[in-house]
């Protein structure tokens, strides 16, 4: 699959993670830091996201949840719960990620290391998850370790 590396202005946007485990728990931390109106939909949703500042609601996945948002996370559990938000979202031109399924991916969301308003993202294209990671880790340990360029 061949993706183009952007980066989107999400400040103030909605986005809807269907799903409330712990692949939807990684992707409110990660857009919570971003400033991002998280909503997540979900029968079951983790604690830890209930504590959060996402906007949370214990029930199931409605077409309706999907009015103004920019981009989806598909999280559920169950593969048929994400092949229909996907549906859903891709009806209405809304962009999905699934997570750990790349065949229900329209974007992928890169490994990030931000410090101020640097940001660097490694992506495998959804291949090679912890490698991304893996490589994430070893730039930040690199910039913790050396003086920013000026």
């Amino acid at each position: 699959m061949n993706y183009v590396p952007i980066t989107l202005k999400v400040e103030n946007k909605k986005v809807l993670i269907a799903g409330g485990g712990k692949a939807a728990l990684e992707k409110v931390q990660m857009l919570l830091r971003l400033a991002v109106a998280v909503t997540v939909i979900g029968e079951e949703i983790d604690e830890e996201i209930l504590l959060s500042d996402a906007t949370c609601h214990l029930r199931p996945f409605r077409s309706e949840d999907l009015e103004d948002v920019l981009l989806v996370y598909a999280c559920s559990s169950d593969r048929e719960v994400n092949r229909l938000v996907k549906a859903e979202a891709n009806a209405r031109n809304i962009l999905v990620n699934t997570p750990d399924d790349p065949e229900l991916c329209d974007f992928i969301t890169p490994a990030l290391y931000i410090e101020g308003s640097m940001t660097v993202a490694v992506s495998s294209g959804g291949s090679d998850v912890r490698k991304a990671v893996a490589w994430r880790n070893r730039i930040k340990t690199f910039f913790s370790n050396h003086d920013p360029v000026s």
